[in-house]
C-alpha cells in the first residue's frame, strides 16, 4: 500500500518490546532483564501459556484433523501453548498505542547493537509512506531466497534488511507492524501447526516478510521449555501420520516454489537503498 497522506503508523509512538515468559521461568526473566539493561532498553512481560499442563484435545482453538492433514502429526501440548503465547503477545501489542511491536522469546540473546538497529529499522519504515511488509525476522540464522533492500550501519557493524520470500524459521525475535498483527489474527482462528511454521506458510504465501542479516538476536543455550520431555528434532514423533514424510516434503517444497515465484516476479521491483 502506498499512502498519499501520512499513514497512522507515522503518527504513533515508535515501538513496544514484549517478552514472552512462563511464570515458572523466573531465571529466564532475570537473564532477559540483564541483557536488555545492557542495551538500555525496557520491555513488557507477557505471561506465557504453559501448554504442557493442558492436553491438546481440550484446547478449543486447536484443530487436530487439520494439523494431521497439513503438518503430518498431532502437535505437542508445548507447541500449542507456545502458539497461544505468541497470539497473546500480538493481542497485547494491538491493545497498546505503539506502531510496531518487537516480540521476543525469553531465551533471546541480543547482539551488542541489536536494539539500536531495531530503532533504525523503525525509523526507516516511518520515513516511507508505504506499508509493504508485516513481519521482520530479527533472529534467523538460516536465510534462503531473499532480496536485499537496505543496509544499516552502526558501531562497527552492518545489518542488511532483505525481503524474505522464503520466511525463515524461529520466532526468537520478530518485529511486527500493526497491519501485520491484525491480518494474522484475522486469518488464523485455529491452530494447525507450530507457530514458526504458521508464519512461514503465511508470509511465504503473501511475500510480506523481511529478515535481518546477520541476525540481531540469537538464542541462549538454555534448555527448551516448549517440550523438554522430547529430544530435539523428535517432538511428536510417536504420533506422526503414516504420510508424515510426504506431507513434510510437500509443505517444504510448496513454500520454496512460492518463494522462488515471488523472487522472480517481485525481486526486480525492490531497489536496494
Amino acid at each position: 500500500v502506498l499512502y498519499k497522506t501520512p499513514p497512522d503508523f507515522i503518527k504513533m509512538s515508535a515501538f513496544v518490546t514484549l517478552l514472552i515468559n512462563l511464570d515458572a521461568s523466573s531465571d529466564r526473566l532475570r537473564a532477559a532483564e540483564t541483557v536488555m539493561a545492557v542495551q538500555g532498553a525496557a520491555f513488557e512481560r507477557v505471561p506465557g501459556i504453559d501448554g504442557r499442563q493442558t492436553p491438546v484435545d481440550t484446547v478449543e482453538v486447536y484443530d487436530d484433523a487439520a494439523a494431521r492433514r497439513y503438518f503430518g502429526r498431532t502437535l505437542t501440548p508445548g507447541e500449542v501453548g507456545a502458539y497461544q503465547s505468541h497470539v497473546r503477545a500480538l493481542e497485547t501489542f494491538l491493545a497498546g498505542g505503539a506502531a510496531f511491536g518487537l516480540i521476543l522469546e525469553d531465551d533471546m540473546d541480543p547482539d551488542a547493537y541489536a536494539m539500536a538497529f531495531v530503532g533504525e529499522i523503525v525509523s526507516w519504515q516511518k520515513s516511507r509512506w508505504q506499508q509493504d511488509w508485516y513481519v521482520a525476522n530479527l533472529g534467523a540464522k538460516r536465510q534462503k531466497i531473499t532480496t536485499p533492500l537496505i543496509d544499516f550501519e552502526g558501531g562497527d557493524s552492518t545489518v542488511t534488511l532483505a525481503r524474505a520470500h522464503y520466511f525463515p524459521m524461529l520466532a526468537t525475535a520478530n518485529l511486527w507492524t500493526r497491519d501485520g498483527a491484525r491480518a494474522f489474527l484475522d486469518q488464523h482462528q485455529m491452530i494447525d501447526c507450530p507457530w514458526d511454521h504458521a508464519l512461514r506458510r503465511w508470509l511465504t504465501a503473501n511475500d510480506m516478510g523481511l529478515v535481518a542479516s546477520p541476525l540481531l538476536f540469537s538464542t541462549s543455550r538454555a534448555e527448551s521449555t516448549i517440550d523438554s520431555s522430547a529430544p530435539e528434532g523428535r517432538r511428536g514423533a510417536e504420533d506422526r501420520d503414516r504420510f508424515y514424510r510426504l506431507r513434510r516434503m510437500r509443505r517444504n517444497w510448496g513454500d520454496r516454489l512460492r518463494a522462488l515465484v515471488h523472487k522472480t516476479r517481485n525481486g526486480p521491483r525492490y531497489k536496494r537503498q
